[in-house]
């Protein structure tokens, strides 16, 4: 592994948000490899925390990572793109969350290799 971009989200997540835990932008081409989610404390709900990282604004999934219930990490390795072009703005959005009990203080890190 070559790089590892972190997102780091103190407290509940409670909302969906754009562009949350900060903006990458990448120094050369890179192969994402994979997506690890982790949280102190899972969430509770019949719809799950869904999570999204986007090139230049279009997302890398063509199914997104998800927590689900009582979920404290995951590890997702499904990623149609082939690679990241170097100078790509690398963001990370919350495109849903838990609907009875929020998780608390997520981690969210993309593994990439150079290309």
């Amino acid at each position: 592994m070559d790089k590892v971009l972190r997102w780091y989200m103190d407290g509940n997540i409670s909302r969906s948000k754009t562009e949350v835990g900060g903006t990458y932008w990448l120094d050369a081409d890179y192969r994402p490899e994979w997506v690890h989610i982790t949280c102190r404390i899972a969430g509770v709900g019949e719809t799950s925390m869904i999570i999204d990282i986007n090139d230049d604004g279009t997302s890398i999934f063509s199914a997104r990572p998800a927590l689900y219930e009582n979920m404290t990490e995951k590890t997702w390795t499904t990623m149609p793109i082939d690679v990241l072009q170097a100078k790509s703005e690398i963001t990370l959005d919350i495109d849903q969350v838990f609907n009875m009990d929020t998780c608390r203080d997520l981690t969210v890190e993309l593994g990439l290799t150079q290309v």
